[in-house]
């Protein structure tokens, strides 16, 4: 198959714009005005608060803010330090509490040792009482009769004072 041509004929611009409409022109010419209106405003806004920003008010205030700032990180930090320092106080608390509870427990039972010991040294006593009452006894009985008994309670008394030693030995 042959290749085809296909020729056109040139038509000139201004006719395909004329084809299109006149009113073309004049809405990009509107369009564009409209675009540098607002940009014109936007760089007036600009310009406006750039020269607010840079105010001495508004550098005041970021003074002011960076004051505070600097303030509120000092007393975040102080707040930290005595916190800490009340974490340490209420832990050495804790321990003298324990260390309060187990003296008294030690203390009870010192006091209870020393009851006992005392009773058993009242019960002692007691004895040893008695012991000194039949001696006391035996003496009377050895005077009364005589000479005879004289060498048989001699071995009697240091048996007594024995005994008697050996109850109070193991205090």
């Amino acid at each position: 198959m042959a290749p085809a041509f296909y020729h056109y004929l040139q038509v000139p611009m201004d006719e395909k714009w004329q084809e299109q409409g006149r009113g073309i022109r004049p809405r990009y010419l509107a369009a564009a005005a409209l675009v540098l209106l607002l940009q014109a405003v936007l760089v007036a806004l600009l310009i406006y608060f750039a020269v607010r920003a840079n105010s001495e008010a508004c550098r005041d205030g970021l003074r002011a803010q960076e004051e505070c700032r600097n303030t509120t990180h000092l007393l975040q930090r102080q707040l930290t330090r005595a916190q800490d320092s009340l974490l340490q106080a209420e832990t050495q608390a804790d321990s003298c509490n324990r260390t309060v509870v187990t003296l008294q427990d030690s203390l009870e039972k010192k006091v209870s040792q020393v009851r006992e010991q005392q009773a058993r040294i009242q019960e002692l006593e007691g004895k040893v009482m008695t012991l000194n009452q039949e001696l006391e006894k035996l003496r009377t009985a050895e005077e009364a009769s005589g000479t005879l008994q004289n060498s048989a309670s001699s071995t009697v008394v240091p048996s007594l004072l024995m005994l008697t030693a050996l109850l109070i030995l193991p205090f």
